[in-house]
């Protein structure tokens, strides 16, 4: 190789690389959303509701208070981020894996999730519902998280049970929810039942008001 050559390729190395561009406006607020609801996901599982102050959302995301407030107005609007994304995570369950959940083993062995997300999820859920006792603002949030999960639970079951009226088929929707509350919140407590009575008890009570049905039993085969 010549020394013209040579130098030419000399120059082409020296040349930095073009750094890449900086991500559009949207999406830097977003991720800036996500680092805020994540931060205060911590705060309010470490310390509660109420102890879990802005201040120590910010020091968690490493942002200032005043940074905060440009994407939240105040904590319940937080709180209401982080409680949408939970819903949303849940209503995607619903639609692809409700139909092949064995409910009554389920409930009997309280066989919830250690994934860590999930036990945030639920320690979450519990504070926030706790609040929605004293903040009017926190239990609207709350409201309207049970009436989307409570419309896609009622989606599935007037698909599968076409013969149940709205009023039959919301009935049984609401005794399934607080079956699985009322076990999520007495996962605290040791369990004093004996799971293989209890889950064919459940079994008994929840066939009794979903029977198994031939088109039902194909697409949990199939789903």
């Amino acid at each position: 190789m010549n020394r013209k050559a040579s130098s030419n390729v000399d120059q082409e190395q020296a040349i930095p690389a073009k750094p890449s561009p900086r991500p559009a406006k949207a999406e830097r607020d977003e991720l800036r959303r996500d680092e805020i609801a994540a931060a205060a996901r911590l705060c309010v599982v470490r310390h509660g509701f109420h102890a879990a102050s802005m201040a120590q959302i910010a020091e968690q995301a490493k942002m200032s208070v005043g940074q905060i407030y440009r994407y939240f107005p105040n904590k319940e609007a937080i709180v209401y981020d982080i409680v949408e994304r939970i819903v949303s995570q849940r209503l995607a369950w619903i639609a692809s894996s409700a139909r092949q959940f064995d409910l009554a083993a389920f409930l009997a062995s309280r066989m919830f999730s250690e994934d860590a997300t999930e036990v945030e999820d639920r320690a979450l859920l519990l504070e926030v519902t706790a609040e929605a006792t004293r903040n009017p603002a926190v239990a609207e949030i709350v409201r309207k998280a049970d009436r989307r999960l409570h419309a896609q639970a009622m989606a599935a079951v007037r698909v599968d049970y076409p013969e149940l009226s709205e009023r039959e088929a919301a009935a049984r929707v609401e005794f399934v929810a607080v079956l699985s509350e009322g076990t999520a919140f007495r996962r605290a407590t040791e369990q004093p039942a004996d799971v293989a009575t209890l889950e064919a008890l459940y079994r008994e009570v929840i066939g009794r008001l979903f029977p198994p049905k031939p088109a039902v039993l194909k697409k949990r085969k199939t789903a």
